[in-house]
């Protein structure tokens, strides 16, 4: 049997990229996996059974609630050819995502107008939700415990859009029918579509916190979606450059501006005391990723890839200050710290590669197929490091000025605006501390912003004699960029460039052009 024909490639359907079997890992982490696999199986189960009417409702109402269908596989995707440490902590992450996913979900569902018609109780489980854009960090809205916050298009449009890569096309289409410009980040494009689709839960929420970040076609489609939801809106802007401590200021009295309009519309007030709970709750939550980033500086790198930086945007975002989450990191940081006590590497790694931009939610899985398929270990990523500073709890001011911090550095934001030095400086000091021997730069094309300094990268880069690959990437957008033709440009660089023969042939090309 050839190499080729005994590599992790030939588990895949052609083209449809389903399973032909469960990947065999040896006895061990087999039956690990397999059992966390299980345990993934019986929380969806839960779910569906615990409202099973609301729920098939949902899947014929929703054209985005097919991708979460799906969820078992693409587990398996980004977790392909984990051992060790790495396969347990990318299970129990995501097991733990699953559980709050689904909480979502019943929240969402018990107040949706869609599917409970004139109810009365969907109603009054409406105005106990505070509707807020997928990129404000929830940790600032942990002062109103009374109220449920939800990330509105993030159960819609950010998690299907990783599950599922196709889930966005038909969005997209219906932005672009409607006059949005074909060039504008797919993102928003997305967002925008399924407000055009009427494709939101419609919750009887009493307001709804908008926001500038991270783009300007971000701000575009949230004032066509404020038509959508009709609800009272509070814009939260935070300064584009944030850096500067003169618009600091600003950023404060924003954030204190938006409390009161919560305050006024829900008739609560603000619990500073609940809060600090949550605030030292995620400041351990924080103290954990400087661990993980710590052990991931060494040759062992325990933890790294596609399920590190999905957990750690998802917690940043969602279930920050949630004993639940730290519940988890607890037991994920105990894994990683028996991995390193035995100074074994449970993975092959040829380089380490500092990942920079934002990754392709079309592709979630990249981190594993350039592990598997070539030894490239990413062990740092862009995304990974966004509003993560210890918050001084000592005083009320002081708090909230440090939420205000972690806002300002929410996802993608922290290093796309605030000026040319964010997005440069951090990544030669990513670089030196993850002991850094390649770049990969992901040239997202619909990102203006990034786009304009390409060049400055590379001219950096060739001072500092560092391998450096671009990796063309349209963020949701398969159709502009496919997931076989970012494999091409890492193929292209490590085989002619780089002069080096792939670890596994049989991923080097095939078809998944109708993978989820």
């Amino acid at each position: 049997m050839t190499d080729k024909e005994k590599g992790l490639g030939n588990l895949y359907t052609p083209v449809s990229g389903i399973y032909k079997h469960r990947e065999w890992r040896g006895l061990k982490d087999t039956a690990y996996d397999y059992a966390k696999w299980c345990e993934l199986w019986g929380i969806l189960l839960k779910w569906a059974l615990g409202h099973p009417v609301t729920n098939v409702k949902a899947i014929f109402r929703y054209r985005w609630m097919f991708s979460y269908l799906t969820v078992p596989g693409f587990y398996d995707r980004i977790m392909e050819g984990a051992n060790g440490a790495a396969l347990r902590a990318s299970r129990n992450n995501m097991n733990t995502l699953a559980v709050s996913v689904t909480q979502l979900l019943d929240d969402l569902f018990e107040a949706d107008m869609h599917l409970h018609k004139d109810s009365e109780a969907a109603k009054a489980a409406g105005e106990k939700i505070l509707l807020v854009d997928e990129l404000i960090p929830s940790l600032i809205f942990r002062g109103f415990p009374t109220l449920r916050t939800i990330l509105q298009q993030q159960i819609p449009e950010y998690l299907p859009s990783l599950i599922n890569c196709h889930s966005p096309d038909h969005y997209i289409a219906q932005s672009e029918s409607y006059g949005l410009p074909a060039d504008v980040c797919p993102l928003p494009s997305t967002e925008l579509g399924i407000a055009i689709d009427d494709d939101y839960p419609l919750i009887n929420a009493k307001c709804f916190v908008s926001c500038n970040m991270p783009c300007d076609g971000s701000i575009m489609t949230s004032a066509l979606q404020d038509r959508r939801y009709n609800l009272p809106t509070f814009p939260l802007n935070i300064p584009l450059r944030w850096k500067n401590e003169e618009t600091f200021e600003y950023a404060v009295n924003e954030v204190k501006a938006m409390i009161k309009f919560i305050e006024d519309h829900y008739d609560v007030k603000y619990d500073y005391n609940a809060l600090r709970e949550a605030v030292e709750i995620w400041n351990k939550q924080i103290e954990y990723r400087y661990e993980k980033w710590e052990f991931n500086r060494t040759n062992i790198s325990p933890h790294t890839g596609s399920t590190l930086w999905l957990y750690s945007i998802f917690e940043h975002q969602v279930t920050c200050g949630l004993k639940e989450s730290l519940e988890n990191d607890e037991k994920v940081i105990k894994i990683v710290r028996e991995q390193m006590d035995k100074g074994e590497c449970p993975k092959t790694i040829r380089h380490r590669a500092v990942l920079w931009n934002t990754p392709a939610n079309m592709y979630a899985n990249f981190n594993t197929w350039i592990l598997n398929c070539w030894g490239i270990d990413s062990v740092a990523e862009m995304i990974d490091f966004q509003g993560y500073d210890i918050i001084d709890t000592s005083s009320d001011e002081a708090m909230l000025r440090g939420v205000v911090k972690q806002i300002e550095g929410a996802t993608m934001r922290v290093h796309t605006k605030g000026g040319i030095d964010v997005m440069m400086s951090d990544l030669w000091r990513k670089y030196e501390e993850f002991n850094g021997d390649m770049i990969i730069m992901f040239d997202q094309i619909s990102c203006k912003g990034v786009g304009a300094i390409n060049g400055y990268f590379e001219e950096e880069a060739r001072k500092r004699g560092i391998p450096f690959v671009w990796v063309k990437q349209d963020l949701f957008e398969t159709t502009s960029v496919s997931r076989r033709s970012m494999r091409e440009d890492i193929n292209n660089f490590m085989s002619l460039v780089m002069q080096e023969e792939p670890l596994d042939p049989s991923l080097v090309d095939f078809d998944d052009s109708e993978c989820w």
